[in-house]
Formats: structure tokens, C-alpha cells, sequence
């Protein structure tokens, strides 16, 4: 007997434990699940004041079978990399030619001294007619080259591996690196989470650093002493939000940066001093939690972006004036 009620008391607390289960997957089933009071509210973030709008798209080329992975406007004409191809075309996608490169291209710089396709861990140099110069010395294991930018001097090569920029001669002798650290408060280091980590020259020399980790952007010399900086982190549009952004940027005759927003995609134009001028390109066009564009801007104001997801290089026209 007393067997018996220990089977039968066994049995009992396995209901109990089976019910339990049953219940608790019913109740937690995804159109039952109660809303989640942490998660991320951007709906209301993807609203733009028209006003602040100074864009407007009037055009799409189309890359067909080719994988965009950069793109830079220079010499009045759209370079693209991708797979293992580099495309020249005209602004309106006429007279395309095609060069086979080394697969697998991450990022582009074009220069009068030559064409620079970086990879995961080198740079390869071509000239002006798409002859191979030289490889340049692996950067390592860790390294993970996310963009180009050059002063026509110097190279200056972003590495999200090892969280710092290597300076490079035309000819792709090192010739220093540094790593985003100052002597002033601000001085933190590059914090770069992802592979999201870019720099730019401007038409005064001026050597520009995202620091991703900070949503801020970095003057430095090439010494690695920082000259100045802005951030701002902000749930705004005026500010940068989620992990790792402005992912992508470029500038303007004038020294305005053009930034590129992932997660909530989107394009801005920015002062020198980090204010926000106008919204080139509002979340609605794109993909909700996308890629951010590259982009690359013209003398006009003319912004070309290559949007990863839908593959086409879309142009953003200034509007006329009213």
C-alpha cells in the first residue's frame, strides 16, 4: 500500500509539472505575449518635420547582378566595388565599364594618384586604368578594414579589428598608426563595437574619425592628437541613436558632413561644429533595422547612397527653391 501512494503522489507532482508547462507556453505563445514595457519604441522616431527635408530622390541605377560593398563619386563619375568587380559609370548609369579586381572589396578611395580597393586585412593599389600596382602588407588576423579616405599625400585606413587608423605613403609604406586616444577629458579611444567604423578627409585637410561607441565624430592629426570633436547621442533628430552610428559618412565642398544612420536608417547633413543642417533622407525610404548607406556627394549637393538592401544606387537631389 504505502508503494502504491507513493506512485500515486509521484504521478500527482508530474501533472502538476506537465500543467505548469503547458500553461506557461500558452500564456507566453508570440499573440499572447504581453507587450514588452523595455523594448524600443522608434515608430514615432521615423517621422521627419518636412521642413528639416532638403532632399529629394528623382532617380535609382540599378548594379543587376553585381553586390554594391562601396561607393565613391569622383572625376564627374560613380565608382562601385563589389564581388569581383570594380564599375565606372556616368551620374546617370550611362557608359558603364567593367575591371575584374581581387573578390571580396569592402571599401573604395579614389584619388588623382590612383584607385584603392581596401579588404578585410589589405589594401590593393590600381592606377587610372585599372592596372595592378601593388598589394599592400597584411594588416593581420584581426584586422578588419572598414573604409578609405586620403588627402592625396597620405592614406589613411580605418581598422574596426584593431580599433585604430594606419597611415600610409602613396606607395603603402606604413607610416604610423594611432588610436584615437587624447590628452584632454575627452580622450577615450576609439570604441568600436561592430564593423561600423569610418573617416574622411575634407577639401582643407582636415582627417575626420567616427567613434562609433561615442556617436561622435573626431579631428585628428597625424600624430593621433585629437584637434576636436563632437558628439551627440540622442533619441532627436538632431542626435545619433542605437549601436555604432553615424556608420557612414562623407563630406561637402564646404566641410558639412553627410551621415548615415543603420538600425534606423537614415542620411543627415551636419556643420563642422556637429549641427544639424537638414535630413537628406527620412526612415520611411528605407528598410526597417537596414544596413546604412554608403554614400558619396557630388559638387552640386547631389547625394548618391548605396542601399545595401535593395541593391541600387539611389540619388538625392537638392530641392529648388520655393
Amino acid at each position: 500500500m504505502k508503494k502504491r501512494g507513493l506512485t500515486i503522489v509521484v504521478l500527482v507532482i508530474v501533472l502538476v509539472i506537465i500543467t505548469v508547462i503547458v500553461v506557461d507556453f500558452l500564456n507566453n505563445r508570440p499573440d499572447r505575449r504581453s507587450a514588452n514595457p523595455y523594448a524600443l519604441k522608434v515608430e514615432h522616431l521615423k517621422d521627419v518635420d518636412p521642413e528639416l527635408i532638403s532632399h529629394k530622390e528623382t532617380r535609382n541605377l540599378s548594379l543587376g547582378s553585381l553586390k554594391g560593398s562601396a561607393l565613391v563619386y569622383a572625376e564627374g563619375k560613380l565608382f562601385v566595388v563589389g564581388d569581383s568587380t570594380l564599375v565606372i559609370m556616368g551620374t546617370d548609369g550611362s557608359e558603364p565599364k567593367q575591371f575584374e579586381i581581387f573578390p571580396g572589396p569592402l571599401s573604395l578611395l579614389v584619388q588623382e594618384q590612383g584607385i584603392f580597393v581596401g579588404y578585410k586585412r589589405y589594401v590593393v593599389q590600381y592606377d587610372h586604368e585599372m592596372k595592378l600596382v601593388k598589394q599592400w602588407a597584411d594588416l593581420g588576423d584581426r584586422a578588419v578594414i572598414t573604409n578609405l579616405a586620403g588627402n592625396g599625400e597620405k592614406v589613411y585606413v580605418a581598422d574596426a579589428g584593431n580599433r585604430k587608423v594606419t597611415i600610409y605613403s602613396q606607395e603603402g609604406d606604413v607610416l604610423g598608426d594611432f588610436e584615437g586616444k587624447s590628452e584632454s577629458e575627452a580622450g577615450h579611444g576609439f570604441i568600436v563595437p561592430s564593423a561600423n567604423f569610418d573617416l574622411v578627409v575634407n577639401d582643407f585637410g582636415e582627417l575626420w574619425v567616427v567613434n562609433p561607441g561615442k556617436h561622435a565624430m573626431e579631428n585628428y592629426s597625424d600624430d593621433g592628437r585629437m584637434r576636436g570633436f563632437w558628439e551627440n547621442a540622442s533619441f532627436d533628430i538632431d542626435g545619433f541613436l542605437g549601436c555604432c552610428n553615424p556608420a557612414r559618412i562623407t563630406v561637402m565642398e564646404d566641410g558639412s558632413f553627410i551621415t548615415s544612420e543603420k538600425g534606423l536608417v537614415r542620411i543627415k547633413i551636419y556643420d563642422q561644429s556637429g549641427q544639424l543642417l537638414s535630413v537628406v533622407a527620412s526612415p520611411d525610404l528605407f528598410k526597417e533595422e537596414g544596413k546604412a548607406p554608403d554614400v558619396s556627394c557630388d559638387e552640386k549637393g547631389v547625394v548618391y547612397a548605396l542601399d545595401f538592401d535593395r541593391n541600387v544606387i539611389r540619388i538625392f537631389e537638392p530641392k529648388a527653391d520655393e
